[in-house]
């Protein structure tokens, strides 16, 4: 596998970085700024930024590139979206699934009660990621795996966000099973009940966690002007 293009890169750091509030809503992205800060030329900035554009997380002005950010909002709106897709995505595995794929994706279940066991939220992210792309896998459907692999990289950096936030990561990692034994059952109200609830209570703790850094963040600019 090639590695991934210095405007990629570039992308997934600034991400991170606009998730976590560490450029907040607002910031005047420069690219020369931004080329000297990370070591590059100008030509992957402006990669970058494109493509953090199309993820909605900064916009174009007649002055250069701006964080928008992330709201309360835009976390229910993704999480409309993946609930949407994820339940079909499911909901079709029953009928294609075979015994090796959903073996594999009890091996990442299991990956993901070791990093629990060790509460490594990086490492139970990741599998997490890999657990959701299987799901789709199995659903067989392409565009929906080209719709998720759009949402992907902001739903990581979230992710990451989040599990971070879980005092208990072992809940998470049993929902996933429960998901894949439901798909092996061929119970499919069942699959489609547990896959929204498990979505909805992944968008409410994204949700706590943002609306908690927002908060602090004010805290701390009251603080800074008295």
């Amino acid at each position: 596998m090639r590695a991934p293009a210095l405007g990629d890169q570039l992308a997934d750091v600034m991400r991170e970085q606009i998730v976590r509030r560490a450029l907040r809503p607002g910031t005047h992205l420069v690219e020369d700024s931004l080329a000297a800060q990370y070591g590059v030329s100008r030509g992957p900035v402006r990669d970058a930024l494109r493509l953090l554009e199309t993820q909605g997380l900064v916009e174009s002005r007649r002055r250069g590139f701006f964080v928008v950010g992330l709201t309360q909002r835009d976390i229910e709106d993704l999480y409309e979206l993946r609930e949407a897709i994820e339940v079909v995505a499911v909901t079709r595995a029953i009928e294609l699934a075979t015994p090796e794929r959903l073996e594999a994706g009890r091996a990442i279940v299991r990956e993901m009660v070791a990093a629990a066991d060790r509460s490594h939220a990086r490492e139970f992210a990741q599998a997490d990621l890999r657990f959701h792309a299987l799901l789709y896998e199995l659903g067989g459907n392409r565009r929906l795996i080209d719709v998720w692999k759009d949402c992907r990289p902001l739903i990581a950096s979230l992710m990451r966000l989040t599990v971070e936030e879980d005092v208990d990561l072992h809940p998470s990692a049993h929902d996933h099973g429960r998901l894949l034994e439901l798909i092996a059952a061929g119970e499919a109200d069942p699959l489609a009940a547990a896959m929204r609830a498990h979505l909805r209570g992944a968008r409410d703790r994204m949700g706590r966690a943002v609306l908690a850094m927002i908060e602090a963040e004010a805290g701390w600019t009251e603080e800074s002007a008295s």
